[in-house]
């Protein structure tokens, strides 16, 4: 095998699969990434297995063939080569990698065993706006655990159907969920729903930006994104999802629109003196004004502060998990937020005005879980 690329759009294209390749593993070939080169097209494939990720490039080919080679090794050294023509040729068990005066040799590994790209059929597809996808992932990813042990909670619910598609993430104490529209829906059953691994995610966030479309199909185990030049299969994980909506209040007693800026700050002032059990700081809406509070029972200390408020009500308390509130804060685009309460025990809702598709909550800190009660686990899920 021998091509050249062009080395921008090599380091591009290997930027948006290398990540998918398992960075530890007990099979060495998935460290690798398998190159295949035929016409004028090369393609560059990485898998863990669990997760396929391929680029189709414009490519000299010179002589066609396959490969594979270390994925780290061979993003890192495209990344430092200068400006120009980067040249990929194989001899025998070798890759030899050169660029101006940049000489390169790199140990390959039989192409026959890697992975197979699989070819799953479809039951549902679905075409949506790539600014629309985005928005969507951006509004619920924040939501997904790190880590958690009940696996469907490990990525985003969606669920389709030619009016619209319901994206939900949440991690059992905060939950994100927007709403799109298909540009185009092609499916058998009238609804179809998938969890969709964090990881994935991840690396479709990377790729899609604010202009095009975007593929997304559906079987009863993977899913599929397709671009131009790039496309993503994944396992969806398995599981049942919890019942979201039953979480999400009908009626809200009260209603206050809050500058997000001005508030967060006062968390933050607040969250340096939060107990640390909970990370709780306390918000009490009175006439006009909000009094942020926070009591350390570890340092001994506490905070009291206020800020100017549109509420004209009676009073109310309700404490939160600072670092929940901010993540909210940090997603939200307006500078306005509206806060809907129902009461300080139940999902609180937070709103925007630009984005009326989208809501994100929050489950408070019951007062009695400050007093070393057993806290309550929030939204359930149907998977252990």
């Amino acid at each position: 095998m021998k091509l050249v690329f062009e080395r921008q759009p090599l380091a591009s294209g290997l930027l948006l699969i290398q990540n998918i390749v398992s960075a530890t593993t007990t099979m060495p070939i998935l460290s690798n990434i398998l190159i295949e080169a035929e016409g004028e097209v090369a393609s560059i494939t990485a898998t863990d297995l669990e997760s396929f990720g391929r680029v189709n490039l414009q490519a000299r080919v010179e002589e066609s063939g396959r490969a594979t080679i270390s994925a780290k090794l061979l993003a890192d050294i495209v990344k430092l080569l200068p400006e120009g023509e980067v040249m990929l040729e194989t001899s025998g068990a070798d890759m030899a990698i050169q660029c101006g005066r940049n000489n390169y040799k790199l140990a390959t590994m039989p192409a026959d065993d890697y992975p197979e790209w699989p070819t799953p059929k479809a039951d549902t597809k679905i075409r949506v706006k790539q600014q629309d996808l985005k928005r969507a992932l951006h509004n619920t990813m924040f939501a997904i655990p790190a880590r958690d042990p009940r696996k469907v909670l490990n990525g985003m619910f969606v669920e389709v159907s030619d009016k619209d598609i319901t994206c939900v993430a949440t991690d059992g104490r905060k939950l994100g969920k927007c709403v799109l529209s298909p540009l185009s829906y092609d499916g058998e059953e009238k609804k179809y729903s998938a969890i969709i691994p964090q990881r994935i995610l991840l690396e479709i966030d990377h790729a899609i930006g604010e202009e095009g479309e975007i593929e997304i199909a559906l079987t009863d185990r993977q899913v599929m994104f397709t671009l131009s030049n790039l496309s993503y299969i994944s396992n969806q994980v398995e599981g049942t999802y919890p019942e979201y909506g039953k979480v999400i209040p009908e009626s809200f007693v009260k209603s206050i629109r809050i500058n997000k800026a001005v508030l967060a700050d006062a968390i933050s002032r607040a969250a340096v003196l939060a107990e640390r059990k909970y990370h709780s700081i306390i918000l009490q809406f009175s006439d006009g004004q909000i009094n942020v509070t926070s009591k350390s029972f570890e340092d001994g200390g506490s905070y009291e502060g206020s800020i100017e408020a549109e509420y004209q009500d009676e009073s109310f308390k309700i404490a939160f998990n600072h670092h929940y509130l901010q993540e909210i804060f940090k997603v939200t685009p307006d500078t306005e937020i509206e806060m809907k309460v129902k009461e300080n025990t139940s999902p609180v809702v937070f709103e925007v005005s630009s984005d009326p598709d989208s809501l994100f909550l929050v489950m408070p800190v019951r007062m009695t879980e400050l007093n070393g009660s057993e806290p309550d686990t929030g939204v359930q899920s149907g998977d252990s």
